[in-house]
């Protein structure tokens, strides 16, 4: 044969390093450069992380082009209009193999077989079997048949033809001519040629008006039995290692079909009409085929096609719109799909009380698209994403009070354990602390406590304030204002800075400093505002201050801050927060009329009932 050699244009890729053990799904795209008109070359999608990149390198440009490759990825056939086929070593695609007795076939399904390094090739419609040496290049063996039975049209690769369980033979469905009953017919590795035909009626098949191959794999393949008037379809899987059969299981419609080599599932595929185009409608019923019962529903979007590929023979991949940036990907596992509902994690675990609503991410097992998120006992808009993450959505309302709430799944087949939620209150913000200055405690004075004001806000009953790092018994006021208590002790009486902040749940405020100074910064002096007399050596002084530092102050009562006098007896005493700024009748004290002193950091002032009067 002559090969006819088109007008063709080189188009040079990079090659990245090729991971071989991903699954990759290979189609057809259109070259952006239309210069030369519409040319198309191949890309590969890895559906593991959803990129893409052409290949394979130095590939041909060409008016039309097809992929088909073997179900262990290791080799990809390139059909090239008006030239035939490429072959490619997908480990090494540097490699390719070419032959003209590959030109003006229709290749559907490829099988490799290492240990001969031999491409077992189905082409026309399953009517030619072409045995490729790899070795040679050349053609070994060419077997044509009458005819061969359909073969599903949306699950890639095409595996209507299978090896046995040794690798020894391969399977496949069959008829003598278009009348005659179909056959399970055998071809032998080491012979090369067609060993045996059996009829599906010595496997106990009978009753349906006809049989498909769906999908085969280690000596084991789905038989679909069909009756056309009542749309019926019965599958069974036939173990040719073992010559039994599984029970039917009966669905109504049409549909395809494949089932997964761990466990003991058939899973249904329906198809639906439009036009004149068939199409899958999304829904995945998987059956027991030893029970024939129906366990599981998923309902993904309509339209997609199917990847099952021998690197990850528990996984079956359904993807949309492959040849568009916006195509979905949705990945069944099925060593987990059948687990029995259980959570492992939350995205986000927490929320700001009162904030806005969210996406909620449920990780975990066992998902599907019946499955449901409750929170708080409330059921959640669900979104499947795949059988081990769902999203639900989460109003403001479901977080407008602080607290812990659990959240579970549900689905028809039970319940998943529970995780925690947890609702935790605003950040709290600090504008000040009072005081936030103070003097060292007097060595000699009597031991003391007082008060700190906390001034923010976003405070609540649960927020707890720390001084230097240590928790302290909190008093809440207001949103805006909480206090605690500080002892001599704790102040003491040597200089330092300490940092205070607010702890609401796990949200932690800002930090302000209090500081212990020998010497402030500006002076407070003293005021007597007035005397008043209340009768016979009865009088009553007021005093206040002048805070000029711009912070609060403690001055401890001691030598820095005291009431004395020699001759009066006093009642009360003065006051140990100083205010910023100027401060009016803070305190008073009854006194005999003799003269009083308020000592205070260095300074001083008197009162006595010769002292201007209040008015």
């Amino acid at each position: 044969m002559t090969k006819r050699i088109p007008k063709i244009f080189i188009i040079m890729f990079f090659l990245y390093d090729i991971i071989f053990s991903q699954p990759y799904f290979f189609y057809s795209v259109q070259d952006p450069d239309t210069s030369e008109g519409k040319l198309f070359y191949i890309s590969r999608l890895n559906v593991a992380n959803n990129e893409t990149e052409a290949f394979p390198p130095n590939q041909l440009l060409a008016k039309y082009v097809r992929p088909v490759w073997d179900p262990s990825q290791s080799f990809l056939a390139v059909e090239i209009f008006n030239y035939g086929y490429r072959i490619y070593d997908c480990l090494n695609p540097s490699i390719y193999y070419e032959n003209d007795d590959l030109f003006g076939i229709n290749l559907n399904e490829i099988l490799y077989l290492p240990d001969n390094n031999k491409l077992y090739l189905f082409a026309n419609e399953y009517q030619k079997i072409l045995t490729f040496n790899l070795t040679t290049s050349m053609i070994d063996k060419e077997i044509n048949f009458t005819n061969i039975i359909y073969s599903s049209s949306f699950i890639y690769p095409r595996q209507a033809a299978f090896f046995s369980e040794d690798s020894s033979k391969i399977y496949f469905l069959c008829k003598e001519n278009l009348n005659s009953p179909e056959q399970v017919w055998t071809f032998s590795i080491d012979r090369d040629s067609i060993i045996q035909k059996k009829s599906l009626s010595e496997y106990n098949y009978s009753n349906e008006d006809g049989y498909n191959l769906q999908y085969g794999i280690n000596g084991r393949g789905l038989i679909e039995g069909y009756i056309t008037d009542l749309q019926s379809q019965d599958y069974s899987i036939l173990d040719l290692n073992k010559g039994t059969k599984t029970d039917l299981i009966n669905f109504i419609g049409w549909a395809q079909s494949l089932f997964i080599d761990i466990g003991n599932y058939i899973i249904v595929l329906p198809e639906i009409d439009i036009d004149d185009l068939t199409y899958l409608t999304g829904t995945f019923k998987f059956y027991n085929y030893i029970n024939t019962k129906l366990i599981k529903t998923i309902n993904l979007p309509f339209g997609g096609k199917i990847l099952n590929s021998n690197a990850y023979p528990n996984n079956i991949y359904y993807v949309i719109d492959i040849e568009k940036p916006t195509r979905q990907i949705y990945t069944l596992k099925m060593d987990s799909i059948f687990n029995v509902l259980d959570l492992t994690s939350l995205n986000p675990s927490s929320a700001i009380v009162n904030s806005s609503s969210f996406t909620l991410t449920v990780n975990g097992h066992g998902f599907d698209t019946l499955s449901t998120v409750y929170f708080n006992d409330t059921a959640k808009t669900t979104t499947y994403i795949s059988d081990s993450v769902l999203t639900a959505e989460i109003s403001a309302t479901d977080i407008s009070i602080v607290g812990s709430y659990p959240v579970w799944v549900t689905d028809e087949w039970g319940t998943s354990d529970t995780l925690m939620f947890t609702v935790v209150p605003q950040t709290p913000y600090l504008s000040k602390i009072s005081p936030s200055l103070a003097l060292p405690y007097d060595v000699f004075a009597k031991k003391s406590s007082f008060n700190v004001m906390v001034i923010g806000n976003n405070f609540t009953t649960s927020s707890v304030a720390y001084f230097n790092g240590t928790a302290k018994t909190t008093t809440y006021i207001s949103d805006s204002l909480i206090t605690f208590q500080l002892s001599s002790g704790v102040v003491g009486t040597t200089e330092k800075t300490v940092s205070v902040w607010i702890q609401n749940s796990n949200q932690f405020s800002d930090t302000l400093l209090f500081s212990v100074l020998t010497t402030l910064p500006n002076q407070i002096t003293p005021i007597l505002e007035c005397v008043r007399k209340n009768g016979a050596n009865s009088y009553t002084a007021y005093f206040g201050y002048n805070n000029y530092n711009s912070e609060d102050v403690l001055i401890p009562f001691g030598t820095k801050n005291n009431i004395s006098s020699q001759f009066s007896s006093i009642s009360g005493s003065p006051v140990n927060i100083f205010l910023s700024g100027s401060q009016t009748n803070v305190f008073s004290i009854d006194f005999n009329g003799q003269e009083i002193f308020w000592h205070l950091n260095g300074t001083s002032v008197s009162a006595s009932s010769k002292s201007p009067p209040c008015p």
